[in-house]
């Protein structure tokens, strides 16, 4: 942790020790000018003087790093922890993205078959309540899945990424529970929700490929998925190449998988 973040952070541990700077002297005999200097953001102490003041406050090396992540974490969309949440906190909503991923490509594969079929028929395949079942889990994995890529946008400094997978779980959501509340399209014609939906689905898969072009650190699968989503997006967009694109879209998940996976290898490689 670099200056003035450590100086706050020995400031702040001091306060909740409930030490004066002068009582923290005399635990770590450093003295009370060092103390001011570091805690002023003034000078960088050598890692031997920060490991002798965490030492005097019960506190280790492992506690600015865990402080460091949980703040960028509060600072993230959808995530809000406690003061006594640490690090292993990110690697569990990371973790559940992936697994959540997983969960949607197959979910989506059934929710294929199912609208694939209301719109050749005009009867779901396997009912409608289990298509209300289906459509609803879905969505809640698709929602958990993009938010590991807020997460992965806020702690890679990827804005655009994260604001756009903020955008896709609200889209997402929306077309979700218009389809539930009008299963028979009585109040949209199918043709003009298929529209709509297409589209709307482009610009998402333009936007998150846009995000991972922008995202740096995670090597080059991000960028080859960026191509890739961007491809799609304009597919989307066409209508008529949905009848590929939609498959496809499933498919390229599997990607968002591999991300996730290389973006939690990557920040346990910084940890340690």
């Amino acid at each position: 942790m670099k200056q003035p973040q450590l100086g706050l952070k020995i400031l702040e541990l001091r306060q909740q020790k409930g030490f004066t700077q002068e009582e923290l002297v005399e635990h770590c005999n450093i003295s009370v000018r060092t103390i001011q200097r570091i805690e002023a953001g003034e000078v960088t102490p050598r890692i031997y003087t920060i490991k002798t003041i965490l030492a005097a406050l019960d506190r280790d090396l492992d506690d600015l790093q865990e402080t460091y992540f949980e703040k960028k974490i509060k600072k993230a969309f959808l995530i809000e922890i406690d003061e006594n949440k640490n690090v292993s906190f990110l690697f569990k909503q990371l973790n559940l993205g992936w697994i959540a991923g997983i969960l949607s490509m197959i979910l989506l594969v059934f929710q294929l078959i199912e609208e694939t079929t209301y719109l050749t028929t005009d009867s779901y395949y396997f009912g409608e309540i289990p298509y209300v079942i289906i459509t609803i889990l879905a969505a809640i994995a698709f929602a958990l899945h993009m938010r590991a890529f807020v997460l992965i946008g806020e702690l890679f400094k990827s804005h655009f990424l994260k604001t756009s997978a903020i955008i896709a779980i609200a889209i997402n959501t929306l077309i979700a529970l218009y389809s539930i509340f009008d299963l028979h399209f009585l109040y949209l014609k199918l043709e003009a929700f298929a529209v709509i939906y297409s589209v709307l689905f482009g610009v998402v898969f333009i936007c998150i490929g846009i995000g991972f072009l922008k995202t740096n650190h995670l090597g080059q699968l991000p960028k080859a998925t960026g191509i890739i989503n961007i491809v799609l997006g304009f597919m989307f967009i066409t209508v008529i190449m949905t009848v590929v694109a939609g498959p496809a879209s499933i498919l390229v998940q599997g990607l968002y998988v591999a991300i996730i996976l290389r973006a939690i290898e990557t920040l346990r490689r910084q940890l340690s």
